[in-house]
């Protein structure tokens, strides 16, 4: 019985092999969800019926005339509002410093558990704020609120986004090293 099993399995794969081999050289079948297409055929262009004539040159003037020129109103200069000098331009090593100062006095400053809540409350994956450090911790806040990373020139806008998240640090910080002294107070008491 077990032969007869085994021996029309292997012919029954024979077939389907056998069948898979005379498909592919006739072609793809047609998908049987998808109608066959018409092939396609691009309609000629209609021809206009009254074309547009085209346009006349102009006779060239036989004689050379003066050019007609507009004569400009005099203006005088000191009525004119006077612009600003313009400040110096700031080629954004200030701004790239700034940012990497604000970066690592972040690091330094703030523990880690106020940069877990800060990455916890921006959705940050649990599976990776448990394994991440405090410059990681940072970096993926950073990236959360669209602030490049410290190899990019920040725009002036992203630095002021990175002050703002270095308050929060610094605020959350204070509130929980105050948190822990009431408790370690209350602990003692």
């Amino acid at each position: 019985m077990r032969r007869l099993l085994i021996i029309s399995l292997c012919l029954f794969g024979v077939g389907v092999l056998l069948l898979m081999v005379l498909r592919a050289s006739r072609g793809p079948a047609p998908e049987a969800d998808e109608p066959e297409r018409e092939p396609f055929w691009e309609p000629e262009p209609a021809v206009e019926a009254n074309p547009e004539p085209a346009p006349e040159p102009e006779p060239e003037p036989a004689a050379e005339a003066e050019p007609e020129t507009e004569q400009m109103p005099a203006v005088d200069e000191s009525e004119q509002d006077v612009v600003a000098p313009s400040a110096p331009r700031d080629d954004g090593k200030g701004r790239m410093a700034e940012a990497q100062e604000l970066r690592a006095e972040i690091v330094e400053r703030v523990e880690r558990r106020p940069l877990f809540v800060m990455a916890e409350e921006r959705n940050v994956p649990y599976f990776r704020l448990f394994f991440m450090t405090k410059p990681e911790l940072l970096d993926a806040i950073l990236e959360l609120e669209h602030v490049p990373p410290h190899d990019v020139m920040p725009s002036p806008e992203a630095l002021g986004r990175l002050r703002e998240i270095a308050a929060e640090a610094y605020r959350r910080h204070e509130e929980i090293a105050a948190e822990e002294a009431e408790l370690r107070g209350q602990a003692s008491a």
